[in-house]
């Protein structure tokens, strides 16, 4: 018959007294163990602890899914993606000047019915026998071959011809894609390959390189070659998503949601020339991949059809939605209402728009009460304010009546002295609106403005296609479509402000119709606000106004009452304006922080039923790009628990657990990167530049075809340094860092100067001391074990560090139980008190059980490794074995 539950309970505390007694005043070796099992357990959580993620895997946009009830007008435009693999020496980037081409890789996708999805082929450097035979043998593709480069060169020439794509790409076209092969065509053989693939060689020349073409070397692409479009896919992602870095393999994972390898051109040059078909089937799916990549980004990202959308609406060619401003935007919509109406847009010159008037009004932006806010907040917005002012009081070139008084004897309309006509006012007293500063305009009834009418068919256009959005929410593809149309009509009405106001470099500025604009929505706003003030059962104040916008704080009333008083005041405000002046209700912030202008964050909710709210923040750390990934995650994370509970003492744990880790070095060198763009040649030479542009500076040292693409970000971390070290020298690039062991993250730089001051702003107007929780902290000394042979890291690292004191120190802890050891002399004397085993005495009691919990910890660590290894060979799709080098720091 089995024990009972209180027999087993007497023979265990029996048990640990007999062991109490024959232990007297030692500690019980398998309690502490177990003890520092769960201590093990916790301490193998290294990362930083950040917010809920939105979806499983960190993705920062979500995946589109295909359409069911919308189908994309035919653009009938063809796109041709090209990649060239070439045969570098050593770790050197591919240089034009003296690498040849081995291998070009195209992939076509024509919107026409007679090809269907995509097209793939591959042009090798090969003899017939060589390297292209293999090739054909291992793919399923289009496999030609040239036993000269400058044939090779041709033949991709009369590819392109035959295929006769009408935009081409690549992921970054100057360094690689078809630039590579522009200018390996131009230093090798003096032959302008941009005039042969143009679609009118004997007619005009195409031109190649950022001497030629600085702004597109800045802004699209230096590659110009007539007939067709060239799209610089890593450029156009920097404008269209927001992300810490613009690899390929970054802007894949979250856009694609796909992860795909990154390999050196040493890597894959070794791979090419092997001779082993594994290797070279390697080398054939990866740049298959890329141009095929480049493919879908373009697709996912619907930059054609929203670029074509733009164009069709505006009336302007395809490459002018990309290259050409917001005043040529304008025009072109306004020149086709105009015209019937017999008017002619003058042109000023640029000494003539420098003498108008300067412009004197301003916006209105009140400074907030900064401080944090657990009652509910209203934000209220005028919807196209601009536009809806310039339609409700008929402001326009073609309204204009003068000023009401003249100014030091003149009456000035933009760039030119308005005379106006005899008697005119008498016969328009009736119809004549007084804009606040001092202009005159007519009213609709006597005649509609061109502006009014442009701007009224935009936003009536728009309202229609957001009403259209309504209709099918679950569609991604539809909402996507329309967005994009409702879009460009948003843009071009908010723009149209601008055209009038442009007074550096407009076509045809009018400083005064632009103070009228500005003024008249000023003045709306100060009555929305003295209304608002005014109603005393609201009991609402308003803390927070910016050009169109209102925050209302209603304190002390609930979320449901909040929604109420807020419909109630966009009603109220809307009634006492003209039509199509309208303030809209857009949300409820519950809690919120307003620290400055343009800066605040809040739980956002935007209806009734709304149960879980959407965490919403503008101009701080969590949604800027100039700080680190930490550092994000920290802030949102504290705010949140911050809004979800409003204890601080929580905050203050998370915070001081956070600092812990990143003290000790449990953390991932990828969420302390400082990633920012790099402009190489627009700095200073008074004083050192940024450190972005010093490290790419001394990896172009090392290889002077490192030189970063304008506005690129360039990764780096801040390391430990010597007493008096200069920031600037201790960042170091993160294939630096991770190559040498002497270098380290200075926790104290990123704590004191990177996680503590993005923190302080926010809590200190709840009465927090954030930097007191730090220093009430116990610090922790890490120990580096730095080798002796300590050379500097490539890639733009710092000098290693040479053997340290570090080196020389023993363990004073028992590895198994973490005991405190006692000082014992090696046998033999003349040791000097270095210590034998770093086991206590207990421990070393018992070999048998040290050696397997050894052994055991041992195997836990190389478990996790062949894990994280193993993940990254079901991506590279290596055998075990091959060494594993995916040094991208993508984010």
């Amino acid at each position: 018959m089995p024990p009972t539950y209180s027999e087993v309970e007497q023979w265990l505390e029996r048990e640990y007294q007999d062991e109490a007694a024959s232990d007297s005043g030692e500690e019980d070796a398998d309690v502490l163990a177990n003890q520092q099992k769960k201590m093990r357990a916790k301490a193998q959580v290294s990362q930083i602890e950040g917010p809920t993620q939105k979806n499983r895997h960190g993705f920062k946009f979500s995946q589109k899914q295909k359409s069911t009830s919308v189908k994309h007008e035919t653009q009938y435009m063809s796109i041709m993606s090209l990649e060239v693999h070439v045969n570098t020496r050593g770790t050197f980037l591919p240089d034009p000047a003296e690498d040849e081409i081995a291998c070009i890789f195209w992939c076509i996708q024509a919107d026409d019915d007679e090809v269907d999805g995509l097209h793939l082929g591959v042009l090798a450097l090969s003899s017939e026998d060589g390297i292209a035979k293999k090739m054909a043998r291992h793919l399923d593709v289009e496999v030609q071959y040239e036993e000269d480069e400058l044939e090779l060169i041709n033949k991709m020439v009369d590819i392109v011809r035959e295929l006769d794509p009408d935009i081409l790409t690549g992921y970054e076209v100057h360094n690689s894609s078809w630039g590579y092969a522009m200018e390996r065509a131009r230093l090798k053989y003096e032959y302008n390959i941009c005039d042969e693939f143009s679609r009118m060689k004997s007619q005009s020349h195409g031109h190649f390189g950022k001497e030629a073409d600085r702004w597109g070397f800045t802004k699209t692409s230096t590659i110009r070659i007539t007939g067709r479009h060239m799209i610089n896919i890593w450029r156009a992602m920097r404008g269209e998503l927001n992300l810490l870095q613009y690899t390929m393999e970054n802007v894949a994972f979250h856009l694609l949601h796909r992860r795909i390898p990154h390999f050196t051109h040493q890597d894959l040059t070794k791979w090419y020339q092997s001779g082993m078909p594994r290797d070279l089937a390697k080398v054939l799916d990866y740049f298959l991949s890329r141009v095929q990549i480049n493919l879908d980004i373009l697709e996912a990202n619907e930059i054609i059809p929203r670029t074509s959308e733009q164009a069709r609406l505006l009336g302007v060619d395809f490459f002018s939605v990309i290259s050409r401003g917001s005043q040529f935007k304008v025009e072109s919509l306004m020149f086709r209402i105009a015209k019937p109406e017999n008017f002619v847009l003058p042109s000023p010159s640029r000494k003539q728009v420098g003498q108008q008037n300067a412009l004197e009004c301003l916006p209105l932006v009140m400074e907030p009460q900064s401080a944090f806010y657990n009652s509910p907040l209203l934000v209220l917005d005028f919807q196209s304010l601009y536009p809806s002012v310039m339609i409700a009081y008929n402001y326009c070139y073609s309204t204009f009546l003068g000023r009401v008084v003249g100014w030091r004897g003149q009456n000035k309309m933009g760039f030119t002295d308005f005379k106006r006509e005899p008697q005119l006012l008498e016969l328009v007293k009736d119809y004549v609106n007084v804009a606040p500063n001092g202009i005159m305009y007519v009213k609709p009834e006597m005649r509609k403005s061109l502006l009014a009418k442009m701007l009224g068919e935009i936003l009536e256009t728009r309202v229609m296609v957001k009403s259209g959005m309504k209709v099918d929410k679950d569609d991604k593809t539809l909402q996507q479509l329309l967005h994009n149309r409702q879009l460009a009509l948003k843009l071009i009405a908010n723009v149209t402000y601008g055209y009038t106001s442009a007074s550096f470099s407009g076509r045809m500025p009018c400083s005064e119709i632009a103070d009228s604009i500005v003024q008249t929505g000023r003045e709306t706003l100060e009555k929305a606000i003295a209304l608002i003030h005014s109603v005393k059962r609201w009991g609402a104040e308003v803390v927070y106004g910016d050009t169109d916008s209102l925050f209302v704080y209603l304190p002390g009333r609930t979320r449901d009452q909040a929604f109420t008083i807020g419909e109630e005041i966009a009603t109220a405000v809307t009634e006492r304006n003209p039509r199509p002046v309208k303030l809209k209700f857009e949300k409820v912030y519950h809690p919120c922080v307003l620290l400055a202008k343009k800066r605040y964050v809040g739980f956002k909710y935007e209806s009734r039923t709304q149960q879980e709210p959407e965490f919403d923040a503008k101009g701080i750390e969590t949604v800027r790009r100039d700080g680190t990934p930490a550092e994000q995650k920290i802030e949102e994370k504290a705010l949140k628990l911050l809004f979800r509970t409003q204890d601080l003492s929580q905050v203050k744990a998370y915070f001081q657990a956070q600092c812990s880790k990143i003290m000790q070095g449990r953390i991932s060198i990828q969420d302390f990167l400082f990633a920012r763009e790099v402009k190489l040649g627009t700095y200073s030479d008074k004083g050192p530049g940024p450190a972005g542009a010093l490290i790419a500076t001394r990896r172009m040292l090392a290889d002077p075809r490192a030189e970063p693409q304008y506005g690129e970000r360039v990764p780096y971390a801040v390391v430990t340094g010597a007493p008096g070290a200069r920031l600037v020298d201790r960042c170091v690039a993160p294939e630096a860092l991770l190559a040498d062991d002497g270098l380290e993250l200075d926790a104290e730089y990123y704590i004191s100067k990177n996680l503590i001051p993005p923190l302080e702003r926010i809590f200190n107007l709840v009465g927090a001391n954030v930097r007191g929780w730090f220093d009430e902290m116990p610090k922790v000394q890490r120990v580096r074990n730095v080798v002796a042979d300590g050379s500097g890291g490539g890639g733009g690292g710092a000098a290693g560090v040479k053997k340290t004191l570090e080196n020389y120190m023993q363990s004073g802890a028992c590895l198994l139980c973490r005991k405190k050891l006692e000082r014992r002399q090696q046998q033999g004397g003349g040791g000097g008190g270095e210590l034998l085993l770093p086991l206590c005495e207990r421990c070393l009691a018992k070999p048998h059980t040290a050696l397997l919990e050894l052994r055991t910890r041992q195997q836990r660590a190389e478990r996790r490794a062949q894990d994280i290894d193993s993940v990254c060979r079901s991506c590279e799709g290596s055998a075990f074995g091959e060494e594993v080098r995916n040094l991208d720091v993508s984010r």
